[in-house]
């Protein structure tokens, strides 16, 4: 369902319903954003539409890189996370938000078959020639409006990120109630975790900046922990960056 900027503070959608209905009640609400709006000049075509190798139930086959990725994180609903053992809330009290923008006509009905399967919600950022700050600002309202306890920000190009490494991510934001960040390349990025308290500070972006110098403001001040996932470092600019990767696949 993609939901207009009227729509973002409506009542909660059939998919937090159905969530938090399996969840317990104490359960921390944790929404995962897909930052999928930008135009992608310098792949200089529609990036998060090319094909790329994808295992899936009846073996490996090709889907877009979007696809991949949102699959990819709807396998941690299914996935035993040990919270409970951890005396932690379930993961299932999660939900899955896409953020579209240049290339929305393209890339949602790319996604039509996974939302079949397992429903998210997607919101069309209709500023996204500001840069990236505007799809994470939006995402920060989203959070704040629908009453989610934190954010997971993830980028649809990073093609090299596991179940388990988001498993990482999570089970250490539910241990610690802190910021949890990936550290790649000498330096804190996404994915990364942040609680609605945070929120505010989201405001202050514009243009491409991302939310790394809030995570290094959050690190100074003692309420970040790092996890060093090396995975993070790949994302895809190019046609080279994906050539690159696909040969490195082989």
């Amino acid at each position: 369902m993609t939901l207009s900027p009227a729509q973002k503070s409506a009542a909660l959608t059939s998919t937090e319903q159905t969530l938090a209905e399996q969840a317990p009640c104490s359960s921390k609400r944790l929404l995962i954003v897909v930052l999928a709006a930008g135009e992608s000049k310098r792949f200089e075509g529609v990036k998060l539409a090319q094909l790329i190798p994808s295992l899936s139930a009846t073996g490996i086959s090709e889907q877009a890189i979007i696809s991949t990725h949102v699959e990819r994180l709807q396998q941690l609903y299914c996935q035993d996370l040990d919270l409970e053992r951890q005396e932690t809330p379930s993961l299932q009290h999660a939900s899955l938000l896409i953020i579209l923008g240049a290339h929305q006509p393209i890339l949602q009905p790319l996604l039509a078959e996974l939302h079949s399967r397992q429903p998210f919600d997607i919101l069309v950022n209709p500023q996204w020639q500001t840069g990236l700050a505007s799809s994470v600002s939006l995402a920060a309202s989203y959070v704040k409006e629908q009453g989610f306890d934190a954010m997971l920000l993830t980028l649809a190009d990073q093609v090299a990120l596991s179940v388990e490494d988001y498993r990482q991510l999570i089970l250490m934001w539910h241990k610690t109630g802190k910021e949890v960040a990936a550290h790649y390349l000498d330096d804190l990025g996404v994915p990364a975790i942040f609680n609605a308290s945070t929120l505010p500070l989201f405001t202050h972006l514009s243009g491409d900046r991302g939310a790394k110098s809030i995570l290094k403001q959050q690190a100074q001040q003692g309420a970040l922990v790092a996890i060093t996932l090396p995975s993070a470092a790949i994302d895809i600019d190019t046609q080279a960056d994906l050539a690159s990767w696909l040969a490195l696949k082989e």
